[in-house]
């Protein structure tokens, strides 16, 4: 891959949690404003389980990309830094206001902000 990713892009990559298995998608939540940009991307997994904590992407949310015989799931929780020349394949995108919703539902994760319950 040599083109840059940005915030909203959606690719396929190795699965850091889960060694041996096949690429996931992931959504990109920062590009331009990590270190290294256009080398590394701050993303959050994409899964087609509908767990409670799970944010759906709706048709409405894709840009382009989206696979109309499946829903997809981000779990803002689930997060990695993927390098670029670890991406398989490019997927598509979603607004801007959906990654945002994910941004912020992530900070929440991070910061304590969000109950969880067990």
């Amino acid at each position: 891959m040599s083109d840059r990713f940005a915030a909203g892009d959606v690719f396929w990559a190795p699965d850091p949690y889960n060694t041996g298995g096949d690429p996931r998608p992931w959504l990109v939540l920062a590009a331009e404003s990590i270190p290294y940009a256009g080398e590394e991307y701050v993303c959050a997994g994409l899964t087609l389980s509908d767990l409670p904590d799970n944010v759906e992407v709706t048709a409405e949310d894709w840009v382009v990309g989206a696979d109309p015989e499946r829903t997809s799931y981000c779990s803002p929780w689930v997060l990695a830094t993927v390098k670029h020349g670890a991406v398989a394949s490019a997927q598509g995108s979603v607004t801007d206001a959906f990654t945002r919703r994910v941004v912020d539902r992530s900070v929440a994760y991070l910061s304590g902000d969000v109950s969880v319950e067990s």
